[in-house]
């Protein structure tokens, strides 16, 4: 931080009403005799009592053309980045007076502290983004109380502040808006202002241009969220239908075993393989309710149909067989299409059926 003009010469009235004058030979004497060694000036906010907590330390001071110059040293970088952003665009020097019982020279004034105020009117005129002030102790020329108020105001605001994008960060603004909104946030900027300053607050500019820097940080991580999820959710189909084909794969070569198993017994002839293992495929593992014995029974068409071929008849011959009054089991043209003149005889009837039922009336005839 450059030096900063911290007081000059002239007639002032401190907090508590009282006159002072300042002549030049007062200040160079203020300036040659601050030694820190004997008292280190803190860089403060306002006027605090204890003179803490310290952002910053004057490591000399200076008499120019009428005024005193400090050089800071040692200021802390978040606030520095506050004064930066004008959030403290004055400054106060407080003084210990000739008689107090502190001053480490005794009958001469001694800087006790500076402190960078807020955006309250300066007392001293004349001087650059400073002011003057004082408390009960010392000369020093500001209202204490209002601009602890103030600092108070700001510093929840930065802590809020802090916290909303802490929750942004994690996760994301819609979550932030829910717990913390920006609003409630400006709302305490706002307060504090109009407490430094009666009259309406212009708006932070500074602030508006670290929103629109975190707007695109945001967008930036929602974006990149969302591809993530599209990523997964992809990634999640992709799993299922190769899941899918292998549990596909798995019941077809099933079905294949088991028809196989059925021709071997001779219960099925080997022209009706293709056409019972395309019915097999087609079959899902939906309940398939009916009457047995007059008794209710339940079980999935495939396990149905299952039992069906396993039922059939072994047949004296198990090559060609002899068309009759029924279906010729051993031309599958001609069960293709016994099947499906069941299956409209049964919707003439109102009934709607399966191919595999269709087959199972079939053979009970």
């Amino acid at each position: 931080m450059k030096p900063i003009d911290i007081f000059r010469t002239g007639n002032h009235t401190d907090s508590q009403g009282r006159p002072f004058s300042f002549t030049d030979d007062d200040l160079q004497a203020i300036a040659t005799q601050y030694d820190t060694a004997l008292h280190e000036a803190p860089i403060v906010v306002g006027h605090p009592k204890q003179d803490a907590p310290a952002y910053g330390w004057i490591k000399s001071v200076s008499f120019r053309d009428g005024h005193l110059v400090a050089e800071p040293q040692n200021v802390e970088p978040q606030f520095a980045e506050l004064v930066k952003d004008r959030r403290f665009s004055k400054v106060s020097s407080s003084f210990y007076p000739p008689n107090h019982p502190n001053n480490p020279t005794p009958g001469k004034y001694y800087l006790k502290h500076v402190g960078f105020l807020g955006a309250a009117a300066p007392a001293v005129k004349g001087l650059k983004s400073i002011e003057f002030a004082d408390d009960a102790d010392v000369v020093q020329f500001d209202d204490a109380a209002i601009v602890r108020t103030a600092w108070v105001f700001d510093t929840i605001a930065g802590l809020f502040r802090t916290f909303r994008e802490s929750i942004i960060a994690d996760k994301g603004i819609e979550a932030a808006d829910a717990v913390v909104p920006s609003w409630r946030i400006d709302t305490i900027t706002e307060a504090a202002q109009l407490i430094r300053d009666p009259e309406p607050a212009a708006p932070f500019t500074t602030y508006t241009e670290k929103e629109d820097v975190m707007d695109a940080a945001k967008i930036a991580e929602l974006e990149r969220r969302e591809r993530e999820i599209a990523e997964r959710e992809t990634s999640f189909a992709e799993k299922a239908r190769k899941n899918e084909e292998t549990a596909r794969a798995a019941r077809t070569a099933e079905d294949e075993v088991f028809v196989n198993g059925v021709v071997s017994a001779g219960r099925l002839p080997v022209g009706l393989k293709p056409l019972v293992t395309a019915i097999f495929a087609d079959l899902d593992n939906g309940v398939l309710s009916f009457s047995e014995d007059g008794e209710s029974k339940s079980l999935s068409a495939r396990e149905g149909f299952r039992q069906l071929l396993g039922k059939l008849p072994v047949p004296v011959a198990t090559g060609e067989v002899a068309a009759g009054d029924g279906p010729d089991f051993s031309d599958p043209a001609h069960v293709k299409d016994a099947i499906n003149t069941e299956i409209e005889a049964a919707r003439g009837r109102g009934e709607t059926i399966s191919p595999a039922e269709a087959a199972m009336r079939l053979t009970k005839r």
